[in-house]
């Protein structure tokens, strides 16, 4: 058998020269995996959180409002997608259209416009009867904020009255109040010459006891395109 000399390494300096290359390779390959992942970690990608409502002063949103041509937007559509909705109220997809009914204004309590956006159901496997009321989102913009908050407490006093009572709900720079309503829970919404309530009709489809976030979400939804583009609320 032939054995190794001095310049030629014998089996068993083979065999340890073998192994201390594996273990350099293995090194080097771990420090390469840390590398990798310290350069890849960050925060998790995920669902995109609900819109925050802006305070005063606060930076545009990322996707602007569509253009109007007054204080509130033109179309229901643009408050809350009639295609979207069914997805924030747990119905399948396409049960739900949209009309509105602009009101006249009212210079009287200084209302300048005011929009009632209807959303009803079409009917289908899994929805409520077609034509039933779902959401009810009525806008109002007035010539001032102090216009629009004398309004909302003349609201708040005619739900007292009736013995339903105001529960306020912390909503960022704006007002908010939830009335739970049996004949509908209604959440409005106060933000500088702007109103909106939004009222669901009980128990279709949400049940009566989970009303109050729902609406909070919804809300949260439509204020950002409901804000006016401008500080002055043109």
């Amino acid at each position: 058998m032939e054995r190794g000399g001095a310049g030629t390494p014998g089996p068993a300096r083979g065999r340890r020269r073998s192994r201390r290359g594996r273990a350099g390779l293995v090194g080097a390959l771990a420090g390469l995996a840390l590398l990798v992942g310290a350069c890849s970690s960050g925060p998790a990608s995920g669902t995109p959180p609900i819109p925050t409502f802006p305070g005063p002063g606060a930076a545009p949103v990322t996707s602007a409002p569509p253009p109007r041509d007054g204080i509130l937007p033109n179309d229901c559509d643009q408050v809350l997608a009639s295609d979207q909705l069914p997805n924030y109220l747990g119905l399948p997809l396409g049960s739900v259209r949209v009309s509105a009914l602009r009101d006249v204004p009212a210079p009287q309590v200084g209302r300048l416009e005011r929009i009632t956006c209807n959303y009803s159901s079409v009917g289908g496997p899994g929805a409520p009867p077609p034509n039933t009321l779902l959401l009810k989102v009525l806008t109002s913009g007035y010539t001032d904020p102090a216009a629009a908050a004398a309004q909302s407490q003349v609201n708040r006093d005619a739900q007292a009255y009736s013995g339903v009572p105001a529960q306020p709900v912390p909503f960022g720079a704006a007002e908010a109040i939830y009335y739970p309503d049996p004949e509908g829970p209604v959440l409005v919404v106060v933000y500088g010459r702007v109103t909106a309530s939004f009222t669901l009709t009980p128990d279709r489809p949400v049940p009566f006891d989970q009303a109050q976030p729902v609406l909070v979400d919804l809300a949260l939804r439509a204020l950002p395109v409901l804000v006016p583009q401008r500080a002055g609320g043109s």
